[in-house]
């Protein structure tokens, strides 16, 4: 949890001290929101993401349906044209004393200015075995 709060102090701070620009018209800054499913599990995440040049920069929230459960981190990643490449880090509490990492990394395209489209590949300390990469959409808010 403390490398969730260290990464997020950074995000905003970088926001405050960064002045953020569409990188080659596009423009992702913004919050977004997905529905996906992989394997059993169906999840809605809502992502704050921060443009600086051709990085992006954010946090993200995640609600796993079923469950309730809710988890958070932060989103790093970079612009190429009209494609977006961005990690999802998120550090969860567990049962036991070792809190799981997990590391999710997205190829996506911008379809519209309001519609990111792509594949997600998930990789955890607590691996889902069998969970090839899934595809997903996120829509602007």
């Amino acid at each position: 949890m403390k490398l969730v709060k260290l990464c997020t102090v950074l995000v905003i701070s970088i926001q405050l001290i960064s002045p953020s620009f569409a990188w080659g018209g596009v423009d992702v800054n913004g919050m977004w929101t997905s529905e996906y499913d992989f394997g059993p599990i169906e999840e809605t995440m809502t992502a704050n993401i921060q443009q600086v040049d051709k990085n992006i920069l954010g946090t993200f929230s995640v609600v796993v349906k079923d469950t309730g459960e809710e988890y958070s981190g932060v989103i790093f990643g970079t612009i190429d044209g009209d494609n977006v490449k961005a990690y999802y880090l998120s550090v969860k509490d567990s049962d036991d004393e070792n809190p799981f990492v997990e590391l999710t990394y997205t190829d996506a395209k911008l379809v519209n200015e309001d519609i990111l489209r792509g594949t997600a590949y998930y990789q955890g300390s607590n691996q889902l075995e069998g969970i090839p990469g899934f595809e997903y959409e996120a829509k602007r808010l």
